[in-house]
């Protein structure tokens, strides 16, 4: 898996069995009993087949930034007007 396509499925505020069967490298079964195991524990959304993004992390103690970059915050206008000559 590619760090973009990984990217791409943290970038949803909920991951579906597909993406976790796609994350895991299991079977659609496999990641289904993982979504109803993280969901036992953490659960944002109380969809069935859904895993919020955040109650993943919290489950298995990633650190977010490993899934996913933080968007930085827009410059103040301000501060990027003082840079022009």
């Amino acid at each position: 898996m590619t760090f973009d396509r990984r990217n791409e499925i943290f970038s949803k505020e909920a991951l579906s069995i597909d993406d976790v069967k796609e994350l895991m490298g299991v079977s659609y079964d496999s990641a289904q009993k993982l979504i109803q195991t993280i969901r036992r524990r953490h659960d944002r959304l109380n969809i069935q087949g859904k895993v919020h993004v955040q109650d993943y992390i919290e489950y298995f103690h990633l650190p977010p930034e490993r899934y996913y970059q933080p968007i930085a915050a827009p410059k103040d206008k301000a501060e990027s007007n003082s840079h022009a000559v």
